[in-house]
């Protein structure tokens, strides 16, 4: 563009009076030197223009790219029936350029549903893949008729196993009870889970009364109320990264003993299990189901139960 503007000029130059030689010199100078003159003038002044012409021609690529990238049926999102939108156009060579995704579990680029689906007791496992339909609890999804036969069976293994692991479920956490708006409020959506579990199954956590009593009402399958009991809370300890487990510890008038409830990651459960808990056949077939949902995407983790002396508790 530049060489062409300059052999126009030159040309006009040549061409014109010296009466206007203050448009671009005199017809006097010679063609090479006009040429190397206004070739460098229009170099200058084509600089500005040049890049600016070409920002709206990768913007109007980008656009189309954009266009592109919506009736790719590789990125149509099925669940929710909509094609990807292309809300910004400047990422578009940035996202040609990604090779590899890191990604945490807090949901910035996963999904982060909780859902109780299955759980181990005893030597029995509970929990199918299918979805658990209406009138489930938030956060739970669970579809298992062999479960509730146990729970109404007849007294057993494996009824006994259940009503433990339930109770366990509805009182080792740290949710509060609205009141108001009968509601739980949980600081994660794993122990909204695990409570609202217990709820479903029968066993639904009422609250902590002025004595600090855990209330928990038993109800039928119907949702009649069975009976009302109460487990003096005596101690709390939170979950943090370093213990990676939760405890309460209760007393338990049924049993008359004081009990400590605990719930956290398999590995730091394990390490203080008993070699009596470690070789039972309850805990192997608990580990192997627990490594399956593992591989499987879910995330697991292991109750526990010790029964304190008076003592140990002093």
């Amino acid at each position: 563009m530049s060489l062409i503007a300059a052999v126009i000029g030159t040309v006009q130059t040549k061409s014109r009076d010296d009466n206007v030689k203050y448009l671009t010199g005199t017809s006097s100078e010679s063609a090479g030197t006009l040429m190397v003159q206004l070739t460098g003038s229009w170099i200058l002044m084509l600089t500005n223009f040049v890049p600016i012409s070409l920002m709206l021609t990768l913007e109007l690529v980008k656009f189309w790219q954009g266009m592109f990238m919506g009736y790719d049926h590789y990125m149509f999102d099925a669940e929710q029936d909509m094609e990807m939108r292309c809300q910004s156009s400047n990422l578009n060579e940035e996202l040609g350029q990604v090779e590899y995704i890191f990604s945490d579990k807090t949901g910035t680029l996963t999904a982060n549903i909780m859902e109780f689906r299955k759980f181990t007791s005893g030597v029995n496992y509970y929990g199918t893949d299918q979805d658990g339909g209406a009138g489930q609890e938030s956060n739970v999804n669970f579809c298992d008729p062999k479960m509730y036969s146990h729970l109404e069976g007849p007294d057993g293994n494996d009824k006994k196993d259940l009503t433990a692991l339930i109770l366990h479920l509805a009182l080792c956490h740290t949710i509060i009870v609205d009141e108001k708006k009968k509601t739980y409020n949980a600081a994660s959506p794993d122990e909204l889970a695990l409570v609202n579990a217990a709820k479903q199954f029968g066993w639904e956590f009422k609250g902590i009364d002025k004595d600090d009593n855990m209330i928990v009402d038993v109800k039928m399958k119907n949702g009649d109320l069975k009976y009302t009991k109460k487990y003096k809370l005596l101690n709390t300890l939170e979950f943090n990264s370093d213990r990676k487990r939760m405890s309460v510890i209760v007393e338990d008038t049924d049993r008359n003993a004081i009990v400590l409830l605990c719930k956290g990651a398999d590995s730091i459960i394990y390490d203080r299990l008993t070699e009596q808990s470690k070789a039972s056949e309850a805990y192997k077939e608990t580990s192997k189901y627990v490594d399956d949902w593992a591989n499987t995407g879910l995330r697991t983790l292991y109750l526990s139960e010790k029964i304190l002396s008076k003592s140990e508790y002093d």
